[in-house]
């Protein structure tokens, strides 16, 4: 699109924007495991999507890889489940809210 621009507009007078590190964002995601809810006992299956809320992980880090958190809820009781990524191992890590189910090829 074009836009108008008078010419006494001068594009270093427009503010920047501040970046928040701990800005939450709200993503659609798949589950990448299968695990079970630790307060209501339900079973969440890999490849399951979920509207979770993402942040990075401060202070946290493997070799300037930048580590996230996911929040998702369970589907039953609305329980808060956690778990961030694990780059040295290309893995995730499950935090809190459930336990991670047995996978033979891990």
């Amino acid at each position: 699109l074009n836009r108008y621009f008078p010419p006494d507009f001068d594009p270093l007078l427009v503010p920047k924007r501040k970046w928040d590190p701990y800005k939450q964002v709200e993503v659609r995601m798949m589950i990448p495991f299968s695990m079970q809810c630790n307060k209501c006992g339900e079973f969440m299956y890999r490849g399951t999507k979920f509207n979770s809320r993402k942040e990075d992980v401060i202070g946290d880090d493997y070799l300037g890889v930048r580590k996230y958190r996911f929040y998702i809820k369970c589907t039953l009781c609305n329980n808060e489940i956690a778990f961030k990524t694990d780059p040295q191992n290309n893995d995730y890590v499950c935090e809190s809210g459930a336990t991670r189910n047995f996978e033979t090829w891990r």
